[in-house]
């Protein structure tokens, strides 16, 4: 792949790898980290790979960029729970929010719960949405609601609430 190749191809790629890093780590900010760590490591090989192999190589480095962050997180929690408890930070809940918000979703009908992932998670528009399921945008609107009213109800019950 030539750099302008690499130039045209980037920011479409990078919006690719970024919704599926979101996916997997829930986190914006990280999957964002995660996504320049492999375009920064595609830079660097953008003479040696093809136009067509971009795609798999960059959810490829993007997907070991994540991993590193989780086995670096996991070591963090397992170093801080090994200390006294007087001297451990206060815990980092996006793991167990992450779950808590995993098992709300599992509870939505699948309608729902697919509308919410595509523009929660995956952020397609509206009409994007309503292309892909055969709903018209306002049936769209309705299913998103319900969808997150519902997850909100739940997260509360989990002690989840407004404030955190």
């Amino acid at each position: 792949m030539t750099s302008k190749e690499y130039t045209l191809m980037a920011p479409r790629l990078a919006d690719e790898a970024t919704r599926f890093a979101v996916r997997v780590c829930g986190s914006q900010a990280d999957a964002e980290d995660a996504v320049q760590e492999a375009l920064a490591a595609l830079w660097k090989k953008h003479g040696e790979v093809e136009p067509e192999g971009a795609k798999p190589y960059l959810l490829g480095a993007t997907w070991r960029q994540l991993m590193m962050l989780f086995r670096r997180r996991t070591t963090e929690r397992g170093y801080t729970q090994s200390l006294p408890a007087d001297t451990v930070a206060p815990a980092n809940e996006s793991f167990d929010l992450r779950d808590a918000l995993q098992r709300s979703m599992q509870t939505l009908q699948p309608q729902q719960r697919a509308i919410l992932e595509l523009r929660d998670v995956q952020g397609y528009s509206y009409r994007e949405i309503g292309e892909l399921t055969g709903l018209t945008v306002d049936q769209v609107q309705v299913y998103l609601f319900r969808a997150r009213v519902k997850m909100r109800k739940q997260l509360n019950e989990m002690g989840y609430g407004e404030n955190q």
